[in-house]
Protein backbone atom coordinates (compact mmCIF):
# COMPACT_ATOMS: atom_id res chain seq x y z
CA UNK A 1 0.00 0.00 0.00
CA UNK A 2 1.24 3.55 -0.54
CA UNK A 3 0.20 6.32 1.37
CA UNK A 4 -1.63 9.35 -1.16
CA UNK A 5 -1.15 12.73 0.01
CA UNK A 6 -4.80 14.93 -0.41
CA UNK A 7 -5.32 17.87 -2.82
CA UNK A 8 -7.52 20.32 -3.55
CA UNK A 9 -7.69 19.51 -6.99
CA UNK A 10 -9.06 15.92 -6.51
CA UNK A 11 -7.39 12.72 -6.69
CA UNK A 12 -3.91 12.95 -7.80
CA UNK A 13 -1.44 10.02 -7.06
CA UNK A 14 1.34 8.21 -9.36
CA UNK A 15 2.54 4.71 -9.74
CA UNK A 16 6.00 3.60 -9.67
CA UNK A 17 7.93 3.76 -12.93
CA UNK A 18 7.15 0.03 -13.91
CA UNK A 19 3.99 0.85 -14.75
CA UNK A 20 4.82 3.19 -17.70
CA UNK A 21 2.95 0.89 -19.76
CA UNK A 22 -0.84 2.32 -18.54
CA UNK A 23 0.83 6.00 -19.33
CA UNK A 24 -2.04 6.73 -22.12
CA UNK A 25 -4.32 3.94 -21.13
CA UNK A 26 -8.20 4.57 -20.50
CA UNK A 27 -9.72 3.69 -17.59
CA UNK A 28 -13.07 4.55 -15.00
CA UNK A 29 -13.81 4.37 -11.48
CA UNK A 30 -16.33 3.68 -9.40
CA UNK A 31 -16.77 4.45 -5.99
CA UNK A 32 -18.59 1.85 -3.09
CA UNK A 33 -22.15 2.75 -1.39
CA UNK A 34 -20.44 3.88 1.51
CA UNK A 35 -18.02 5.91 0.14
CA UNK A 36 -14.81 4.47 1.75
CA UNK A 37 -13.23 3.50 -1.39
CA UNK A 38 -12.53 4.18 -5.22
CA UNK A 39 -12.44 1.57 -7.52
CA UNK A 40 -10.07 2.48 -10.71
CA UNK A 41 -10.71 0.01 -13.40
CA UNK A 42 -8.76 -0.30 -16.64
CA UNK A 43 -11.22 0.19 -19.96
CA UNK A 44 -10.90 0.62 -23.00
CA UNK A 45 -14.14 2.62 -23.46
CA UNK A 46 -13.00 4.86 -20.11
CA UNK A 47 -13.64 8.61 -19.93
CA UNK A 48 -10.19 9.23 -18.21
CA UNK A 49 -6.42 8.56 -19.34
CA UNK A 50 -3.69 7.90 -17.42
CA UNK A 51 -1.05 11.02 -17.61
CA UNK A 52 2.38 10.87 -17.14
CA UNK A 53 4.73 12.68 -14.08
CA UNK A 54 8.37 12.84 -15.07
CA UNK A 55 10.67 11.76 -11.93
CA UNK A 56 14.12 12.41 -12.60
CA UNK A 57 14.82 10.57 -16.17
CA UNK A 58 12.07 8.48 -16.50
CA UNK A 59 8.01 8.77 -16.34
CA UNK A 60 5.65 7.39 -14.23
CA UNK A 61 1.61 6.74 -14.62
CA UNK A 62 -0.40 9.32 -13.12
CA UNK A 63 -4.10 9.11 -11.99
CA UNK A 64 -5.76 12.37 -11.31
CA UNK A 65 -9.57 12.00 -11.03
CA UNK A 66 -11.04 16.05 -10.65
CA UNK A 67 -14.75 15.36 -10.59
CA UNK A 68 -17.12 17.26 -8.04
CA UNK A 69 -18.16 13.97 -6.40
CA UNK A 70 -13.99 12.86 -6.01
CA UNK A 71 -13.08 16.03 -4.77
CA UNK A 72 -15.92 16.02 -1.74
CA UNK A 73 -14.49 12.49 -0.55
CA UNK A 74 -10.49 13.60 -0.97
CA UNK A 75 -11.61 16.96 0.84
CA UNK A 76 -13.33 14.88 3.66
CA UNK A 77 -10.55 12.39 4.26
CA UNK A 78 -8.27 12.28 6.97
CA UNK A 79 -5.82 9.77 5.62
CA UNK A 80 -5.88 7.78 2.28
CA UNK A 81 -3.83 4.80 0.74
CA UNK A 82 -3.78 3.19 -2.72
CA UNK A 83 -3.76 -0.89 -3.66
CA UNK A 84 -2.39 -1.61 -6.76
CA UNK A 85 -4.33 -5.26 -7.26
CA UNK A 86 -3.84 -7.09 -10.50
CA UNK A 87 -7.24 -6.10 -12.18
CA UNK A 88 -7.95 -2.84 -10.79
CA UNK A 89 -6.71 -0.14 -8.19
CA UNK A 90 -8.19 0.53 -4.92
CA UNK A 91 -8.10 3.88 -3.24
CA UNK A 92 -9.30 3.69 0.58
CA UNK A 93 -10.35 6.57 2.20
CA UNK A 94 -10.26 7.16 6.02
CA UNK A 95 -12.03 9.45 8.30
CA UNK A 96 -11.67 9.93 11.99
CA UNK A 97 -13.99 11.61 14.77
CA UNK A 98 -13.58 11.98 18.38
CA UNK A 99 -15.35 9.74 20.88
CA UNK A 100 -14.60 8.87 24.40
CA UNK A 101 -11.95 6.61 23.56
CA UNK A 102 -9.64 9.16 21.58
CA UNK A 103 -9.55 9.70 17.50
CA UNK A 104 -11.15 6.80 16.16
CA UNK A 105 -11.05 5.92 12.58
CA UNK A 106 -13.64 4.19 11.08
CA UNK A 107 -13.32 1.56 7.93
CA UNK A 108 -15.50 0.24 6.00
CA UNK A 109 -14.98 -3.60 6.97
CA UNK A 110 -15.24 -2.37 10.46
CA UNK A 111 -18.39 -0.25 10.11
CA UNK A 112 -20.01 -3.21 8.63
CA UNK A 113 -19.67 -5.60 11.28
CA UNK A 114 -20.27 -2.87 13.94
CA UNK A 115 -16.32 -2.56 15.14
CA UNK A 116 -14.61 0.50 15.92
CA UNK A 117 -10.57 1.66 16.19
CA UNK A 118 -9.61 3.59 18.55
CA UNK A 119 -6.61 4.85 20.83
CA UNK A 120 -5.87 4.38 24.02
CA UNK A 121 -2.52 4.35 25.48
CA UNK A 122 -0.44 4.95 22.18
CA UNK A 123 -2.32 1.19 20.75
CA UNK A 124 -4.85 -0.02 18.38
CA UNK A 125 -7.77 -1.58 20.44
CA UNK A 126 -10.57 -3.57 18.45
CA UNK A 127 -13.84 -2.55 20.61
CA UNK A 128 -17.14 -4.17 19.53
CA UNK A 129 -19.65 -1.85 19.14
CA UNK A 130 -22.58 -3.07 21.82
CA UNK A 131 -20.12 -4.57 23.94
CA UNK A 132 -17.35 -3.79 26.62
CA UNK A 133 -14.11 -6.12 25.58
CA UNK A 134 -12.13 -5.41 24.09
CA UNK A 135 -8.50 -6.44 22.11
CA UNK A 136 -4.97 -4.63 21.61
CA UNK A 137 -3.76 -4.94 18.17
CA UNK A 138 -0.07 -3.44 18.46
CA UNK A 139 0.83 -5.15 15.02
CA UNK A 140 -1.35 -2.90 13.05
CA UNK A 141 1.74 -0.08 13.70
CA UNK A 142 0.00 2.47 15.23
CA UNK A 143 2.38 4.54 17.41
CA UNK A 144 1.95 8.13 19.14
CA UNK A 145 -0.79 9.45 17.15
CA UNK A 146 0.60 8.53 13.72
CA UNK A 147 -1.96 7.17 11.71
CA UNK A 148 -1.28 3.31 10.12
CA UNK A 149 1.82 4.39 8.63
CA UNK A 150 2.27 0.29 7.70
CA UNK A 151 -1.23 -0.93 8.28
CA UNK A 152 -1.55 -4.09 6.68
CA UNK A 153 -5.11 -4.94 5.32
CA UNK A 154 -3.93 -8.99 5.37
CA UNK A 155 -3.30 -8.83 9.10
CA UNK A 156 -6.90 -6.60 9.72
CA UNK A 157 -8.31 -9.20 8.00
CA UNK A 158 -7.18 -12.08 10.72
CA UNK A 159 -9.89 -10.28 13.43
CA UNK A 160 -12.70 -8.77 11.31
CA UNK A 161 -13.77 -10.04 7.58
CA UNK A 162 -15.28 -8.07 4.89
CA UNK A 163 -19.31 -8.09 5.24
CA UNK A 164 -21.06 -7.79 1.82
CA UNK A 165 -25.03 -7.14 1.74
CA UNK A 166 -26.94 -9.20 -0.18
CA UNK A 167 -30.27 -9.43 -2.20
CA UNK A 168 -32.07 -12.11 -3.10
CA UNK A 169 -34.15 -12.25 -6.47
CA UNK A 170 -36.70 -14.60 -7.89
CA UNK A 171 -35.24 -16.87 -4.72
CA UNK A 172 -37.68 -19.93 -4.62
CA UNK A 173 -37.00 -21.88 -1.13
CA UNK A 174 -33.35 -21.10 -0.76
CA UNK A 175 -31.08 -23.06 -2.53
CA UNK A 176 -29.09 -20.43 -4.79
CA UNK A 177 -28.91 -18.09 -1.39
CA UNK A 178 -27.81 -21.62 0.88
CA UNK A 179 -24.66 -21.62 -1.43
CA UNK A 180 -23.88 -18.27 -0.45
CA UNK A 181 -24.19 -18.48 3.00
CA UNK A 182 -21.45 -17.42 5.54
CA UNK A 183 -19.74 -15.05 7.29
CA UNK A 184 -19.13 -13.17 4.55
CA UNK A 185 -22.15 -12.29 3.33
CA UNK A 186 -25.61 -10.43 5.27
CA UNK A 187 -29.01 -11.46 3.06
CA UNK A 188 -30.79 -8.13 3.48
CA UNK A 189 -33.82 -8.69 1.31
CA UNK A 190 -35.37 -11.78 -0.60
CA UNK A 191 -38.41 -11.82 -2.72
CA UNK A 192 -41.02 -14.48 -4.09
CA UNK A 193 -44.53 -15.02 -4.99
CA UNK A 194 -44.34 -18.55 -4.09
CA UNK A 195 -46.37 -18.78 -0.55
CA UNK A 196 -44.73 -22.39 0.63
CA UNK A 197 -41.37 -21.48 -1.10
CA UNK A 198 -41.46 -18.49 1.18
CA UNK A 199 -42.07 -20.28 4.10
CA UNK A 200 -39.41 -22.59 3.15
CA UNK A 201 -36.73 -19.98 3.15
CA UNK A 202 -37.88 -18.37 6.50
CA UNK A 203 -37.07 -21.39 8.05
CA UNK A 204 -33.94 -21.95 6.43
CA UNK A 205 -32.40 -18.74 5.00
CA UNK A 206 -34.05 -15.89 7.33
CA UNK A 207 -36.89 -14.00 7.81
CA UNK A 208 -35.92 -10.91 5.08
CA UNK A 209 -38.30 -12.19 2.24
CA UNK A 210 -41.48 -10.94 1.11
CA UNK A 211 -43.49 -12.88 -0.58
CA UNK A 212 -44.47 -10.85 -3.84
CA UNK A 213 -44.54 -11.03 -7.59
CA UNK A 214 -41.24 -9.16 -8.61
CA UNK A 215 -43.11 -7.21 -10.88
CA UNK A 216 -44.75 -4.84 -8.75
CA UNK A 217 -41.63 -4.89 -6.42
CA UNK A 218 -40.65 -1.28 -5.93
CA UNK A 219 -36.72 -0.88 -6.19
CA UNK A 220 -36.82 2.06 -3.86
CA UNK A 221 -38.59 -0.46 -1.22
CA UNK A 222 -35.19 -2.51 -1.39
CA UNK A 223 -32.62 -1.73 0.99
CA UNK A 224 -29.27 -0.92 -0.67
CA UNK A 225 -26.64 -4.05 -1.02
CA UNK A 226 -22.79 -4.51 -2.52
CA UNK A 227 -24.32 -8.29 -4.28
CA UNK A 228 -27.45 -9.04 -6.30
CA UNK A 229 -27.83 -12.72 -6.84
CA UNK A 230 -31.17 -14.63 -8.16
CA UNK A 231 -32.58 -16.67 -10.84
CA UNK A 232 -35.26 -15.60 -13.24
CA UNK A 233 -37.71 -18.28 -14.31
CA UNK A 234 -35.95 -20.85 -16.47
CA UNK A 235 -38.95 -22.91 -17.86
CA UNK A 236 -39.31 -20.53 -20.64
CA UNK A 237 -35.63 -21.54 -21.90
CA UNK A 238 -35.16 -24.42 -20.91
CA UNK A 239 -35.09 -27.43 -23.76
CA UNK A 240 -37.41 -29.53 -21.61
CA UNK A 241 -40.02 -27.33 -22.24
CA UNK A 242 -39.60 -26.85 -25.89
CA UNK A 243 -43.35 -27.43 -26.64
CA UNK A 244 -44.61 -24.42 -24.71
CA UNK A 245 -41.31 -21.79 -25.94
CA UNK A 246 -43.54 -19.97 -28.49
CA UNK A 247 -46.25 -19.32 -25.72
CA UNK A 248 -47.08 -15.89 -25.11
CA UNK A 249 -46.84 -16.79 -21.38
CA UNK A 250 -43.43 -18.69 -22.08
CA UNK A 251 -42.46 -14.98 -23.57
CA UNK A 252 -43.78 -13.47 -20.44
CA UNK A 253 -41.44 -15.67 -18.44
CA UNK A 254 -38.77 -14.46 -20.45
CA UNK A 255 -38.97 -11.30 -20.04
CA UNK A 256 -39.02 -11.18 -16.19
CA UNK A 257 -35.26 -10.70 -16.66
CA UNK A 258 -35.96 -6.65 -17.28
CA UNK A 259 -37.07 -7.11 -13.43
CA UNK A 260 -34.15 -8.49 -12.55
CA UNK A 261 -31.76 -5.72 -14.40
CA UNK A 262 -34.14 -3.24 -13.39
CA UNK A 263 -33.63 -3.73 -9.65
CA UNK A 264 -29.88 -3.75 -10.22
CA UNK A 265 -29.68 -0.82 -12.07
CA UNK A 266 -31.46 0.92 -9.25
CA UNK A 267 -29.54 -0.58 -6.44
CA UNK A 268 -26.08 -0.61 -8.43
CA UNK A 269 -24.53 -3.20 -6.26
CA UNK A 270 -20.93 -3.70 -7.05
CA UNK A 271 -21.61 -7.06 -8.45
CA UNK A 272 -24.69 -9.06 -9.45
CA UNK A 273 -25.09 -13.21 -9.95
CA UNK A 274 -27.58 -14.87 -12.46
CA UNK A 275 -28.16 -18.20 -12.71
CA UNK A 276 -30.45 -20.20 -15.38
CA UNK A 277 -30.53 -23.19 -17.55
CA UNK A 278 -27.77 -23.02 -20.19
CA UNK A 279 -30.24 -22.02 -23.08
CA UNK A 280 -30.15 -18.71 -21.76
CA UNK A 281 -27.01 -18.25 -23.21
CA UNK A 282 -27.94 -18.96 -26.42
CA UNK A 283 -31.36 -19.05 -27.35
CA UNK A 284 -32.79 -16.89 -30.47
CA UNK A 285 -29.07 -16.09 -31.35
CA UNK A 286 -28.34 -14.93 -27.05
CA UNK A 287 -30.65 -12.44 -27.40
CA UNK A 288 -32.26 -12.52 -24.24
CA UNK A 289 -28.25 -12.51 -22.90
CA UNK A 290 -28.18 -9.61 -24.73
CA UNK A 291 -30.92 -7.63 -23.45
CA UNK A 292 -28.89 -8.15 -20.07
CA UNK A 293 -25.85 -6.59 -21.66
CA UNK A 294 -27.59 -3.71 -23.14
CA UNK A 295 -30.11 -2.85 -19.79
CA UNK A 296 -27.00 -3.44 -17.26
CA UNK A 297 -23.76 -1.83 -19.66
CA UNK A 298 -21.74 -0.50 -17.14
CA UNK A 299 -21.08 -4.24 -15.97
CA UNK A 300 -18.74 -6.03 -16.88
CA UNK A 301 -20.00 -9.40 -17.49
CA UNK A 302 -18.77 -12.96 -17.45
CA UNK A 303 -20.25 -15.98 -18.39
CA UNK A 304 -19.92 -20.05 -17.73
CA UNK A 305 -21.85 -22.92 -17.39
CA UNK A 306 -21.03 -25.22 -14.45
CA UNK A 307 -21.71 -29.00 -14.31
CA UNK A 308 -22.56 -30.09 -10.69
CA UNK A 309 -21.07 -33.54 -11.04
CA UNK A 310 -17.69 -31.72 -12.01
CA UNK A 311 -18.21 -29.15 -8.45
CA UNK A 312 -18.29 -32.16 -6.21
CA UNK A 313 -22.09 -32.13 -6.74
CA UNK A 314 -24.45 -35.76 -7.01
CA UNK A 315 -27.05 -35.11 -10.52
CA UNK A 316 -25.79 -34.31 -13.98
CA UNK A 317 -27.28 -30.71 -13.64
CA UNK A 318 -26.11 -27.73 -15.55
CA UNK A 319 -26.26 -24.49 -15.05
CA UNK A 320 -25.51 -20.71 -16.73
CA UNK A 321 -23.88 -18.72 -14.87
CA UNK A 322 -24.07 -14.75 -15.55
CA UNK A 323 -21.95 -12.55 -13.27
CA UNK A 324 -21.59 -8.51 -13.92
CA UNK A 325 -18.98 -6.48 -11.64
CA UNK A 326 -18.19 -2.70 -11.54
CA UNK A 327 -14.73 -3.84 -10.34
CA UNK A 328 -13.88 -5.53 -13.24
CA UNK A 329 -14.27 -8.49 -15.13
CA UNK A 330 -13.87 -11.56 -13.20
CA UNK A 331 -12.29 -14.41 -14.54
CA UNK A 332 -13.83 -17.85 -13.59
CA UNK A 333 -11.87 -20.82 -12.71
CA UNK A 334 -11.85 -23.91 -14.52
CA UNK A 335 -12.46 -26.27 -11.47
CA UNK A 336 -12.84 -30.01 -11.05
CA UNK A 337 -13.23 -32.11 -8.57
CA UNK A 338 -10.71 -35.55 -8.94
CA UNK A 339 -13.78 -37.95 -7.78
CA UNK A 340 -17.21 -37.98 -9.36
CA UNK A 341 -19.85 -38.66 -6.37
CA UNK A 342 -22.53 -40.86 -7.42
CA UNK A 343 -26.24 -41.29 -5.85
CA UNK A 344 -25.07 -43.98 -3.86
CA UNK A 345 -22.79 -41.17 -2.12
CA UNK A 346 -25.61 -38.73 -1.78
CA UNK A 347 -28.69 -41.70 -0.59
CA UNK A 348 -26.51 -43.33 1.79
CA UNK A 349 -26.29 -39.58 4.19
CA UNK A 350 -30.09 -39.78 4.38
CA UNK A 351 -32.17 -42.46 6.84
CA UNK A 352 -35.73 -41.82 8.30
CA UNK A 353 -34.48 -39.12 10.70
CA UNK A 354 -34.64 -36.84 7.75
CA UNK A 355 -37.07 -34.48 7.84
CA UNK A 356 -39.51 -34.77 4.94
CA UNK A 357 -38.50 -38.61 5.19
CA UNK A 358 -41.86 -39.52 4.66
CA UNK A 359 -43.15 -37.28 2.50
CA UNK A 360 -43.64 -40.00 -0.86
CA UNK A 361 -45.92 -39.88 -3.66
CA UNK A 362 -47.72 -43.36 -3.63
CA UNK A 363 -47.41 -45.17 -6.90
CA UNK A 364 -50.53 -46.68 -8.67
CA UNK A 365 -50.78 -49.95 -9.56
CA UNK A 366 -50.09 -49.47 -12.99
CA UNK A 367 -47.21 -47.14 -12.32
CA UNK A 368 -45.26 -49.93 -10.17
CA UNK A 369 -45.87 -52.53 -12.84
CA UNK A 370 -44.59 -50.17 -15.31
CA UNK A 371 -41.20 -49.57 -12.57
CA UNK A 372 -40.49 -53.36 -12.32
CA UNK A 373 -39.29 -53.55 -15.88
CA UNK A 374 -36.83 -50.85 -15.62
CA UNK A 375 -33.38 -51.60 -14.52
CA UNK A 376 -30.71 -49.25 -13.79
CA UNK A 377 -30.48 -46.09 -15.78
CA UNK A 378 -33.11 -47.09 -17.53
CA UNK A 379 -36.61 -45.09 -19.15
CA UNK A 380 -39.70 -45.63 -20.52
CA UNK A 381 -38.27 -47.32 -23.50
CA UNK A 382 -37.81 -50.28 -21.32
CA UNK A 383 -41.32 -51.12 -21.16
CA UNK A 384 -43.52 -53.35 -22.60
CA UNK A 385 -45.11 -52.00 -25.77
CA UNK A 386 -48.74 -52.56 -23.85
CA UNK A 387 -47.57 -50.30 -20.84
CA UNK A 388 -45.80 -47.62 -22.78
CA UNK A 389 -46.60 -44.10 -21.96
CA UNK A 390 -47.72 -41.03 -24.33
CA UNK A 391 -45.09 -38.60 -22.86
CA UNK A 392 -41.71 -39.83 -24.80
CA UNK A 393 -39.42 -37.40 -22.40
CA UNK A 394 -36.52 -38.51 -22.16
CA UNK A 395 -36.48 -39.41 -17.69
CA UNK A 396 -40.03 -40.67 -17.41
CA UNK A 397 -39.75 -43.11 -15.38
CA UNK A 398 -36.49 -43.35 -15.44
CA UNK A 399 -34.34 -45.46 -12.45
CA UNK A 400 -31.10 -44.17 -11.18
CA UNK A 401 -28.06 -46.46 -10.71
CA UNK A 402 -25.95 -46.73 -7.57
CA UNK A 403 -22.71 -45.26 -8.73
CA UNK A 404 -23.34 -42.92 -11.55
CA UNK A 405 -24.25 -39.43 -10.79
CA UNK A 406 -28.04 -38.49 -10.75
CA UNK A 407 -29.69 -37.11 -13.81
CA UNK A 408 -31.10 -33.23 -13.23
CA UNK A 409 -33.96 -33.40 -11.13
CA UNK A 410 -36.63 -31.18 -11.77
CA UNK A 411 -39.91 -32.31 -11.33
CA UNK A 412 -39.01 -35.99 -10.62
CA UNK A 413 -43.14 -36.76 -8.85
CA UNK A 414 -44.23 -35.83 -11.96
CA UNK A 415 -41.42 -38.05 -14.07
CA UNK A 416 -41.86 -40.72 -12.01
CA UNK A 417 -37.99 -40.74 -11.02
CA UNK A 418 -37.33 -44.12 -9.31
CA UNK A 419 -35.49 -45.47 -6.53
CA UNK A 420 -31.81 -47.74 -7.82
CA UNK A 421 -33.56 -50.91 -6.31
CA UNK A 422 -37.04 -50.28 -4.76
CA UNK A 423 -40.42 -49.59 -6.91
CA UNK A 424 -41.01 -46.49 -5.87
CA UNK A 425 -40.47 -42.61 -6.35
CA UNK A 426 -37.88 -40.97 -4.41
CA UNK A 427 -39.18 -38.96 -1.28
CA UNK A 428 -38.39 -35.89 -0.49
CA UNK A 429 -35.42 -36.37 1.93
CA UNK A 430 -33.77 -38.16 -1.09
CA UNK A 431 -34.16 -35.39 -3.80
CA UNK A 432 -32.81 -33.08 -0.88
CA UNK A 433 -29.86 -34.91 -0.90
CA UNK A 434 -29.21 -35.27 -4.55
CA UNK A 435 -29.36 -31.49 -4.58
CA UNK A 436 -26.76 -31.28 -2.59
CA UNK A 437 -28.54 -30.78 0.97
CA UNK A 438 -27.45 -31.98 4.40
Amino acid sequence: MKKIKKSNRGLTFSLPAEHQDRIGTKFRYVISRDKSEIYIISDPDGTSTVSRKKSGKIYKPLYDIRSQEVRTLVSEADYMEVTDASDRIIVHIYRREKTGLGTVFFFSDFQKEDYILGEKTGEIILKKASGDSFVTLPELGYVNGNVFPEWDERKERKHIQNVYDTISLFSGAGLLDYSFKGPNIRFVYAVDFDKDACLTYRHNIGPHIHCQDIITVNEDDIPDGDIVIGGPCCQAYSSVNHNNQNSAIAEQKRLLIDDFCRIVKAKNPLVFVMENVPEFLTQKDAMYLKRVEERLSSYALSTTILDDTRLGGYTRRKRAIVIGSLIGKIVLPSITVSVMHTVRDALSKVDKSWFNWMDCSKPSPLTLERMSFVPPGGNWKDLPKELQTKSKFSNMYRRLSWDEPAITLANWRKCCITHPDENRILNVSEAAALMGLD
